[in-house]
């Protein structure tokens, strides 16, 4: 299992927008996955861990494990699948185990491009305006526009921590919540891979621009194709709409690059998830 990775944090007044009542409040967590890596996870309380007994002699060496390394025990309440079924939203699939768990603290986008940057400078860059360094390998973060559908946010999530993504960057509004849906389809990507939410998405690109990022717009339209466009070595971020809408005409327009996939005319285009994983392994296979 990966481990949750802490940044340091900025002060918050030289942060970017939030997301409304970040990490304020409990929520339910489920499906065995989601449950394990937030129990896991030394940036979440456990308020209740809820398991049925055939989960509990399931999960038996996972748990210890998962004690051992945070050095903290949590109780499991044994309960019946009818308990867990009243305890959750209707329609969760729940595998036997749920956790009321504490939200995440709120990461920025300022510190997520100051982690990389400290990086950076500890790998022997001089500076900003050091000219001679050379990024080495491919740096990426994945930014989303207005995708609203929690499974596909959770599978991208998911893709995003397989592929070594550093980041997921979405809208504040119109975008996916990090609820206990969205967390069951990351399969507890949502513990390791940053999810930041931006009150402004162009000044964000900006932002990551400023920091050396090649920002790359997923689009039909491309003049290229994502592998063709690549740099071998360098800092890249991948920009991708909604399905149905694609990109909002100001993303678009901050993009220095539209990109496209090389799919197969006859049958279409990729859901947003599935292009998302595609473009990540492109960018994760030239390492």
């Amino acid at each position: 299992m990966a481990k949750p990775k802490k940044l340091r944090k900025k002060s918050p007044m030289n942060r970017s927008g939030k997301r409304d009542n970040a990490g304020a409040g409990n929520l339910w967590l489920y499906g065995i996955h989601a449950v394990l890596a937030a129990l896991g996870n030394p940036q979440r309380q456990i308020k209740r861990f809820v398991i049925t007994h055939e989960t509990l002699a399931r999960l038996e060496s996972e748990l210890s494990e998962i004690e051992r390394q945070t050095e903290r025990k949590v109780t499991p309440d044994v309960a019946g699948n009818a308990d867990l079924i009243e305890l959750l939203p209707p329609g969760a699939v729940h595998q036997g185990v749920a956790c009321l768990a504490s939200a995440l603290e709120e990461v920025f986008i300022e510190d997520v491009l100051s982690e990389i940057a400290q990086e950076e400078i500890a790998d022997g860059k001089q500076g900003k305006e050091d000219w001679e360094y050379i990024h080495k390998g491919r740096t990426v973060l994945l930014v989303l526009d207005q995708v609203t559908d929690p499974q596909n946010v959770g599978a991208i999530l998911r893709s995003a921590a397989a592929f070594g993504a550093r980041a997921v960057i979405t809208t504040d509004r119109n975008s996916a919540q990090p609820t206990g849906a969205l967390a069951k389809t990351a399969s507890g990507a949502l513990e390791v891979v940053p999810y930041v939410a931006v009150s402004n998405l162009v000044r964000a690109l900006e932002q990551i621009k400023e920091a050396g990022f090649w920002c790359y717009g997923l689009a039909g339209e491309g003049e290229k194709t994502l592998a063709e466009a690549l740099p071998e070595n360098g800092k890249i971020a991948l920009i991708m709409g909604a399905e149905g809408t694609g990109m909002r005409r100001l993303t678009r327009e901050h993009c220095d690059m539209l990109v496209s996939l090389p799919t197969q005319d006859a049958f279409g285009v990729l859901n947003v998830s599935s292009a998302a994983a595609v473009a990540l392994y492109e960018t994760a296979r030239g390492k």
